[in-house]
């Protein structure tokens, strides 16, 4: 639009310029200018009207549109679907079921409280994402992504959840989140970028409820990759299965996380037995007696997944993180009400998941646990304003099931932003299956330039459909022109995308090509920055005791590096064979080993 208006001017100057030197002959002056408006204009008809002819060079013709504000190819969005889908009437006729406690007059004057900014089309029309809307990006690093999520967390409202490799989200909106009095927590166990944690949290809160144990168990089970492993589900229920009942056995004898990965390494079978035993939970206590059976290629494989699971307390610097003092720990309730934000900071090692990448999914998990049900006992049955999860690099610092989530979690009031540097992260993490309902389930899907795996760009073409296009005959040959069918965007396109440029594909709209917002260039940002604001003041959680060694001298665990050893199998005593109930036996079905 901008270079439209400049040719404009350019071609009044001109024909201006052409009359006043031919002041003595009108009719030549006439003629002169007339032909150098015409030659002025010419260009604007190239950019105002492109026409169905089918262009030398798309990516480079493309990108030239781009740069002049200008629609970019042919069955993109024009400007009446731009208006009618993406902007603000658009918006304002579905923040009613986003926002119901908002007066109608504020959610049309006041889109922000219900909508995220993700750009500006051609002719600078705003693109506006309703809250209850899921989102996926697809970037490769440095490629403005950090920008667009920093812009959308420094306007939005309610509670977030973000996770990020690096400060530098915290460093963009944590001055401005903490606005109004809003809390602003840290959990950063490895200490990256010099941020502190502002608090530590124990899975082991509340475990010794069975809804709790379940539930803790469950988080910490999936994130324990079960590739190339056959029955992978079956692992991974298993164990679960003995995760909650060590978890219950610690909450009921008021033990830590540090006792429980004793436990699991190897330094206790009857103890936690015991617990629940005494507890009154015999076929809780039946589980962990199972482990202790014939079936010792099932104990060490289970086993070995407890121990990925728990990896993290190996590191007493990392056990800190689960271990709260006095007055240390985490209102998940109080958060949510407060609209608070957490940042979870971790760096993975040499390209593979986080050490704390299990206690981030946990914790991520409950909380979004949390959200569904004071949502669901709200007067609308929502979360009222939504929780906001963006989740950066979720894939190797936080693998929640997201697949799962994103499948209802819309309206609960809970919207996720999956960041990921291609489908073959997702494919990786969660299968062929599951990364193609996290793409399905996601109402918004966005990429940025610059991405170089072919399947996605070619899904992404696939994505934006076909359109025709006027083509000639072949040069030397006598012949009429042809409609012929090319790719919308092609995936020569889709990687050649100009910087601080993405193609958004939103259910059954056409494909946008947007500018994205840049959270450092926000004037609030830049005036925060000025005063001195832009970074909330967080200060770092009490340290707890200091881990001490394992305890010894308690029956050990079946050993891991001979599975098939035909030792006699280690079953508490307490637990009698033969009692009719199952207990202390193997599982029916046999043996299961592990690839």
């Amino acid at each position: 639009m901008i270079a439209v208006l400049f040719l404009l001017m350019v071609a009044a100057g001109a024909a201006r310029f052409a009359l006043a030197g031919f002041a003595h002959h009108q009719a030549a002056g006439v003629l002169a200018g007339g032909l150098v408006a015409v030659l002025a204009l010419w260009p604007l008809r190239w950019l105002a009207w492109q026409g169905r002819a089918l262009p030398r060079n798309r990516p480079r013709v493309m990108r030239w549109r781009l740069r002049l504000g200008v629609k970019p190819g042919a069955d993109h969005a024009n400007w009446a679907e731009l208006v009618s889908r993406w902007g603000r009437f658009a918006a304002w006729r579905r923040s009613k079921v986003t926002r119901p406690s908002l007066p109608r007059l504020r959610r049309y004057l006041r889109v922000s409280e219900h909508c995220h900014l993700v750009g500006w089309a051609y002719g600078w029309h705003r693109l506006l994402v309703p809250f209850e809307e899921h989102m996926l990006l697809i970037a490769p690093p440095r490629s403005y992504k950090t920008a667009l999520l920093g812009k959308m967390l420094q306007r939005f409202g309610g509670p977030a959840v973000v996770t990020s490799t690096k400060p530098d989200l915290f460093a963009l909106t944590s001055g401005l989140r903490a606005g109004g009095g809003r809390p602003v927590h840290v959990f950063n166990p490895q200490g990256f970028g010099g941020v502190p944690s502002t608090f530590a949290w124990s899975p082991l809160d509340g475990a010794d409820a069975e809804a709790v144990a379940i539930r803790r168990a469950d988080a910490f089970a999936a994130t324990v990759s079960q590739k190339g492993v056959e029955e992978g589900s079956f692992w991974s229920q298993k164990c679960s299965d003995c995760l909650r009942a060590l978890f219950m056995a610690a909450a009921l004898g008021e033990y830590d996380m540090r006792r429980v990965y004793a436990w699991v390494q190897g330094d206790s079978v009857a103890e936690p037995a015991q617990i629940l035993a005494d507890a009154g939970k015999p076929d809780w206590a039946g589980v962990l007696a199972q482990m202790g059976s014939d079936a010792r290629k099932t104990a060490a494989t289970v086993k070995m997944s407890m121990s990925r699971a728990l990896q993290f307390l190996a590191d007493p610097k990392l056990a800190q993180s689960v271990l709260p003092g006095p007055g240390a720990g985490l209102d998940i309730a109080a958060f949510l009400r407060q609209c608070g934000t957490i940042f979870l900071i971790a760096e993975s090692a040499g390209g593979d998941e986080a050490p704390v990448a299990a206690l981030f999914a946990a914790l991520a998990a409950e909380i979004r646990f949390q959200a569904a049900l004071l949502g669901s006992m709200g007067r609308h049955g929502r979360l009222d304003p939504p929780l906001l999860m963006a989740l950066d690099e979720a894939t190797q610092i936080c693998p929640c099931p997201i697949p799962s989530w994103v499948a209802d979690s819309g309206g609960k009031g809970i919207q996720i932003i999956t960041v990921a540097q291609g489908e073959a992260r997702l494919r990786e993490r969660w299968g062929r299956d599951g990364a193609q309902t996290l793409v399905d389930c996601s109402g918004v899907k966005a990429i940025f330039g610059g991405v170089a795996d072919t399947a996605t760009l070619e899904a992404f073409s696939r994505l934006c459909g076909d359109t025709s296009y006027d083509q000639q005959g072949r040069r030397g040959e006598a012949g009429q022109s042809h409609l012929t069918q090319h790719a919308v965007m092609t995936a020569a396109m889709i990687r050649r995308l100009p910087r601080i440029y993405a193609l958004f594909v939103r259910a059954d709209c056409s494909p946008v090509i947007a500018h994205v917002p840049v959270a450092w260039r926000d004037l609030r940002y830049r005036r925060a920055k000025f005063t001195g604001r832009a970074v909330a003041d967080v200060r770092p959680v009490a340290a707890a005791a200091p881990v001490p060694a394992r305890p010894v001298g308690l029956a050990p665990w079946p050993a891991i590096q001979d599975p098939q050893d035909a030792q006699p199998a280690l079953v508490p005593p307490w637990v009698s064979s033969g009692n009719g109930n199952g207990h202390g036996h193997a599982p029916a079905g046999g043996d299961h080993d592990a690839l």
